[in-house]
């Protein structure tokens, strides 16, 4: 106790350089806290809007896939998944699993009729069941519009057709002269093995994304079924019951199989007396979950599923560079607080190296009455502690301020800046406990670490040589 009572007067008899050096810490602790909450809510904002508006938790894709799907997957559209309707039965079955959207990404050609003339439109897109895919991105229209007719929580009855962004609108009229409206009829055309599909379809509605409009912006949406039509995903809603139990009769033997078409009753079908249903078109299936932390499990337990043909990937990998953006600006943001505040921790041991210099004459006296080396280094570290954390606290005092004033209504970056990272708009800052224990426990170190040089100096002072100096 008496260590700190003689430090404090110690502080006391130099207010003015201790309140230069507690201003300097005071503001290294706000940088600190301030940068820590910053670059968590950054990375908090980026995962939320990179799992709310691109792959959901984790997503599902074919086995066949040479590569990881990513958002931007156009210009080489991935194998569709060959049993969707299993893959949804077993994420339907689990009940970490709060809502599942098998989606497409293509990219095809509009026709419309113009004077007479039809012209052509560059029509990318997302094939997308809409209730299901609204049950995991939630609204696409910042307006507040419908998404195929539907309520914004999935409720009422999808219409047939497509979605046209506004901005893409804007590009038809500059480039073509032209602009699609709402129940506008088209024609879409599609390229398969078979050559050119045509679909009479309609604009269902015209809407301007809410996040990501750097992307969104270029991407429309086509309903499944109008997508199955136009690219002939199509098959047999059933087979003859003598047919199907010849096939489970001769199980996986070729033989058997083969042997089948010498069968009188199997060996012909009439095939137009076959009824036909549509097949899931889905290159992507995007799961999102009740809590994000059964993420690990529910993908091992999916993996272990047999006869699925699908593999997996978490948000993160799924997001592509969006994921490592957010995690380099947050690596950003350490860097350069800590750069700051080592600048601080330097000018506040210069300081104490000055300060300790001019007390030579006081430390030989102490040196000389008796007192141990020990005692000395306790009186800097104690005097240094003081006053950085008192300093500290003001510092923290100070970015809570700041942090509480911004808050929801969030801080705002360059669009640019903000669309990479977490979709744009303003950044809202959340704070946690956190970063305010750490920015205490750095100033306590570096307030240890920088007085031991010093006092190191200090105690190599002899008693003799500080009384001749005085």
């Amino acid at each position: 106790m008496i260590i700190f009572k003689l430090a404090f007067r110690s502080l006391m008899r130099r207010k003015g350089r201790m309140a230069l050096i507690g201003a300097l810490v005071s503001f290294g602790t706000f940088l600190i806290v301030f940068g820590t909450v910053f670059a968590g809510s950054a990375k908090t904002a980026s995962r939320s809007s990179i799992i709310g508006n691109f792959t959901g938790d984790f997503i599902v894709y074919s086995e066949h896939a040479k590569d990881l799907p990513s958002p931007f997957a156009f210009n080489t559209p991935l194998p569709r998944i060959r049993d969707a309707t299993a893959v949804e039965a077993a994420l339907s079955a689990m009940p970490e699993v709060a809502a599942y959207a098998p989606y497409a990404q293509n990219y095809g050609i509009i026709q419309v009729a113009k004077d007479g003339k039809k012209i052509d439109l560059p029509f990318i897109f997302y094939a997308v069941e809409p209730a299901k895919y609204l049950g995991v991105f939630g609204p696409q229209d910042s307006g507040g519009g419908s998404f195929f007719g539907l309520a914004p929580d999935g409720s009422g009855l999808a219409q047939k057709g497509i979605m046209v962004s506004r901005h893409q609108n804007e590009q038809y009229l500059k480039n073509y002269g032209l602009e699609l409206s709402s129940g506008e009829k088209v024609t879409l055309l599609g390229i398969t093995e078979g050559g050119v599909n045509t679909v009479d379809s309609r604009v269902v509605g015209l809407f301007s994304p809410v996040h990501f409009t750097s992307v969104f912006d270029y991407i429309n949406f086509m309903d499944s079924s109008s997508y199955s039509a136009l690219y002939d995903y199509s098959g047999v809603k059933a087979l003859p019951p003598a047919f199907d139990q010849g096939l489970a009769a001769a199980g996986t033997n070729e033989s058997a199989i083969f042997g089948l078409a010498s069968d009188p009753a199997l060996g012909s079908l009439d095939v137009s007396k076959l009824a036909t249903e549509p097949l899931s078109g889905a290159t992507v299936i995007a799961v999102k979950l009740r809590d994000g932390r059964s993420l690990g499990s529910v993908m091992a337990h999916l993996a272990a599923l047999p006869g699925l043909g699908v593999k997996m990937a978490s948000w993160d990998r799924a997001s592509g560079y969006y994921a490592q953006i957010a995690s380099g600006l947050q690596a950003f943001i350490y860097l350069a607080t800590a750069l700051i505040f080592l600048v601080v921790a330097l000018i506040f041991m210069n300081t104490l190296v000055i300060n300790v210099t001019e007390r030579t004459a006081e430390i030989g006296t102490m040196r000389a009455i008796g007192t141990e080396k020990s005692f000395v280094s306790a009186l800097f570290v104690a005097e240094a502690l003081i006053m950085n954390l008192f300093a500290a606290l003001v510092g923290m005092a100070g970015a809570l301020i700041a942090i509480l004033a911004i808050g929801r209504r969030g801080i705002g970056l360059p669009d640019i800046v903000a669309q990479f990272l977490y979709g744009g708009g303003k950044l809202p800052l959340e704070a946690s406990a956190l970063p305010f224990g750490a920015a205490l426990l750095v100033v306590a170190l570096v307030s240890i670490l920088a007085t031991l040089y010093p006092v190191r100096i200090a105690t190599s002072i002899t008693p003799v040589k500080a009384m001749i100096e005085r």
